[in-house]
């Protein structure tokens, strides 16, 4: 392994531990503050990860926005995904029961294997779930030696 490549190594793992510490202290920050202060944060909406023999496959829940909403981009396989949810009703003489829709601007970054293709990158958003199909390379097969 070149130099090179242990430093993007140490880079992800140090990429994937900030990630997790966000999300230790958006939950902790959640529990101590009151869902009004919260309301205005960036905010991380439920995403799932999973692979299939040929892809990568991103379903992030967001209801309510629309296409032009989000930014999607691929760079040294992690992709990113921003977006900002507008509020529904802006009510001025409101007195909330229970708030627990997050609104405003919110990025998720999700970390990729090394064997995706860049070039093989799919979105589609419907029904309130963003599904994004990133494209696993082909594999080469060995080449098989004959002993004489």
């Amino acid at each position: 392994m070149s130099e090179d490549d242990i430093k993007k190594n140490i880079l992800k793992d140090v990429r994937r531990m900030q990630e997790e510490m966000d999300l230790l202290f958006d939950h902790f920050y959640k529990i101590r503050h009151s869902p009004v202060l919260t309301a205005k944060r960036l905010w991380r909406p439920p995403t799932d990860v999973f692979e299939t023999p040929n892809e990568v496959v991103i379903l992030v829940e967001v209801a309510g926005m629309k296409q032009k909403d989000f930014s999607i981009t691929l760079s040294e396989n992690i992709l990113t995904i921003r977006g900002d949810r507008k509020e529904k009703a802006q009510l001025t003489r409101t007195t909330y029961r229970n708030m627990e829709i997050n609104y405003g601007m919110f990025e998720r970054n999700i970390y990729l294997p090394e064997d995706v293709d860049p070039k093989g990158v799919s979105a589609n958003y419907k029904d309130g779930y963003l599904e994004i199909k990133v494209s696993k390379k082909k594999k080469k097969k060995g080449k098989e030696i004959k002993i004489e």
